[in-house]
C-alpha cells in the first residue's frame, strides 16, 4: 500500500479517462473538468511513474508500454469500482449526462443511430454516443472493460465471454440503379457486374464465400472495405450490391438506386445486441439494452420490389 500513499487515485481516473478515449479535450469532458486540470494530473502521474505515459499523435493520445501496461490493472479495477457504487442506483435519463460507447459497422451507424438519436433528444437528452469498429476479438475486451457498452450487429463470431440478445431477423437484398432490371434471376445476377463490401471483422465475409461457389467471383468489378459507398458506385454504374435488407431500404430513400429480391439463397442475418456480464446489473447499461430492444425489435422495413410498403421482421427472441 506504500505506492498507494504517495499517490492521488483521484490521478487514475483522468489516466483511464485518457487512455479509453486517446483525447485529452474528450477526457475532460467526460470527467466535467477543466482541460488544464486533465493537462495538469497527466503532469503528475508522468512525474509519479517516471514514464511519459501518452505521446501526442495524428490518431490521438497514444499509451507508451508502460501506460498499456498501468491500464491492465488499473482499468479494470476502476470499472468494478465504478460497477459496485452504482449497483442499485436509479438511472434516470430525463436528467443523466451520460456518453455510451457502441461497437458497430458502418452498417449500424446508419440502421441504428438515427432512431437512437431520435429517442435520446425526446427522452434522454443529455445521453450522448461513440462508435467505434473492432474486430470481434477486440469487442470482447472493449466490453469487459467497459471501454464500450454495447455491440450491435451481425457478429457471428461474438458467441462467446458475453450476453446477448436478439433484436430481428433480416436478409439479404440486392442494390441495382434506376436504369437496372426490374427483377433479377440468378442468371442475370450471375451474369451481372458487382460491387462487393469486404466488411472485415463482421459476419458479412461469408457473402463473397458464397459468391466463390456459385460462380459470382471473376464478375466481381470493386470491392471497397464498408457499404457506405455502394449507393453512388450502383446509381453510377450497371453494377450490382448485395447489401443487408435494413440499409438498403435507407439507401433505397437515395435517387439512382433500387432493392430488389435476392436470387441466391443466403443466410438470414440475426442481428443481435451484446454485453459483457460485469454490466449485466449496471442500471446505465440496462436502460441503454432495454431502449435498443424495444426500438428494434419490431422495427419495419420496405419490401423490396414494391417502394412504399412495408412487411414486419419477425419478432426478436431474447437469448
Amino acid at each position: 500500500m506504500k505506492h498507494l500513499v504517495k499517490l492521488d487515485l483521484n490521478l487514475l481516473v483522468i489516466f483511464d479517462a485518457v487512455f479509453r478515449l486517446r483525447n485529452v479535450s474528450r477526457a475532460a469532458e467526460a470527467l466535467d473538468l477543466s482541460q488544464p486540470a486533465v493537462s495538469n494530473g497527466l503532469r503528475r502521474l508522468r512525474a509519479h511513474f517516471g514514464d511519459r505515459l501518452f505521446v501526442r499523435s495524428a490518431q490521438g493520445m497514444l499509451p507508451t508500454p508502460a501506460a498499456e501496461s498501468l491500464w491492465s490493472t488499473v482499468g479494470e479495477a476502476l470499472a468494478r469500482i465504478e460497477a459496485r457504487l452504482a449497483v442499485n442506483q436509479a438511472f434516470d435519463p430525463a436528467t443523466a449526462v451520460r456518453q455510451f460507447g457502441l461497437v458497430m459497422t458502418d452498417i449500424g451507424e446508419v440502421v441504428f443511430l438515427p432512431p437512437l438519436i431520435e429517442h435520446c433528444r425526446m427522452h434522454a437528452p443529455g445521453v450522448s454516443f461513440r462508435t467505434s469498429q473492432l474486430p470481434a476479438t477486440e469487442t470482447i475486451e472493449a466490453l469487459r472493460s467497459g471501454a464500450m457498452d454495447l455491440a450491435i450487429g451481425f457478429v457471428p463470431d461474438l458467441q462467446t465471454g458475453v450476453f446477448q440478445q436478439r433484436l430481428f431477423d433480416t436478409r439479404y437484398v440486392c442494390l441495382v440503379g434506376r436504369e437496372g432490371p426490374s427483377r433479377l434471376t440468378r442468371a442475370g445476377f450471375l451474369a451481372a457486374r458487382h460491387v462487393v463490401a469486404t466488411a472485415a471483422g463482421t459476419g458479412h465475409h461469408v457473402v463473397e464465400s458464397l459468391f466463390e461457389k456459385s460462380g459470382v467471383a471473376p464478375s466481381i468489378g470493386i470491392r471497397v472495405p464498408n457499404f457506405l459507398a455502394l449507393p453512388m458506385i450502383v446509381a453510377a454504374s450497371d453494377m450490382v450490391a448485395t447489401v443487408p435488407q435494413p440499409l438498403a431500404s435507407v439507401f433505397g430513400a437515395m435517387t439512382g438506386v433500387r432493392m430488389l429480391e435476392h436470387p441466391l439463397r443466403l443466410p438470414t442475418l440475426v442481428i443481435r445486441q451484446f454485453w459483457h456480464e460485469r454490466f449485466h446489473e449496471d442500471p446505465a447499461n440496462r436502460w441503454l439494452r432495454q431502449t435498443v430492444h424495444a426500438l428494434f425489435r419490431a422495427k419495419r422495413w420496405p419490401d423490396p420490389g414494391r417502394e412504399g410498403s412495408e412487411q414486419r421482421a419477425p419478432r426478436a427472441r431474447v437469448r
